[in-house]
């Protein structure tokens, strides 16, 4: 089953959530590197949105 696509902001909460997360300092390290890994593919993504809003826009 596919996941569902999430939205700009909806992935800004997910960031958001995971480094309230890391930052809490109760995750052992394992758990924190895999959310870490997933933070990083969420800015990824974040990134890619605002340059692609940054080129409508400049049209």
């Amino acid at each position: 089953m596919a996941e569902k696509k999430l939205t700009f902001e909806e992935k800004m909460e997910k960031l958001s959530k995971i480094v309230s997360q890391i930052d809490s300092g109760e995750l052992d390290l394992e758990k924190s590197l895999k959310l870490y890994d997933e933070a990083q593919e969420l800015i990824k993504d974040l990134g890619e949105i605002i340059e692609k809003a940054k080129e409508k826009l400049n049209k």
